[in-house]
């Protein structure tokens, strides 16, 4: 494997790890699996993945489009040039570094499902890093059993939660934003909503 190769990968493994803090919360919305909050441990790495991701991905560029000898064997002279191969995966590792370092700072605009809530709480939530790990606990809550509908504001650091009371209690929507690896304080709790309609 040469040099181009090996930091072409590299730089993808690492923009990926700069960007797990956000990432992996997502991914663990959509399977619907493990704590969201775990992957806030890669955060205060992030700048380093980053700088890494650029250095490798220079390397590669340069390994591959770098002015190469001529070699001459029996009189024949032949210049080696890089691969179409090589060209295009960094290129490719290029956008995939690129699209992974900008997930993060992607703005968030899922739309609420209508809901005819009875009893409203708001929350407010602490580990939170990043809009993905909002995303993450959005999703968990609002699969919640007795939950119609769940906003989670990272920016604020709060969790509106419209729920059943018959089905579902605050102290146990408590526990799944433990669960989720966040830490929770109910603040307000309305009981007999009037409907409310979602976008």
């Amino acid at each position: 494997m040469n040099g181009a190769k090996i930091t072409t990968i590299g730089a993808v493994v690492a923009a990926i790890g700069a960007s797990l803090c956000c990432i992996g919360p997502a991914v663990v919305a959509l399977i619907g699996v493990g704590s969201i909050g775990a992957f806030a441990a890669f955060e205060p790495f992030r700048p380093y993945l980053i700088g890494l991701t650029a250095i490798l991905l220079g390397f590669a560029f340069w390994w591959t489009y770098r002015k190469r000898e001529v070699q001459c064997e029996d009189g024949t002279c032949k210049v080696q040039r890089a691969s179409k191969w090589n060209k295009r995966a960094v290129w490719l590792a290029n956008f995939l570094a690129t699209g992974a370092i900008a997930f993060p700072y992607l703005p968030s605009n899922a739309p609420t499902a209508a809901a005819l809530p009875t009893a409203r709480v708001e929350f407010r939530i602490k580990g939170m890093d990043c809009p993905a790990c909002a995303i993450g606990l959005e999703a968990t809550l609002s699969r919640r059993e007795g939950v119609r509908q769940a906003t989670v504001d990272y920016e604020r650091g709060w969790a509106t939660v419209d729920y059943d009371p018959q089905k579902v209690t605050p102290e146990r929507l408590l526990a799944v934003i433990a669960d989720a690896g966040f830490e929770g304080v109910m603040i307000q709790k309305t009981e007999n909503q009037k409907p409310v309609h979602g976008n």
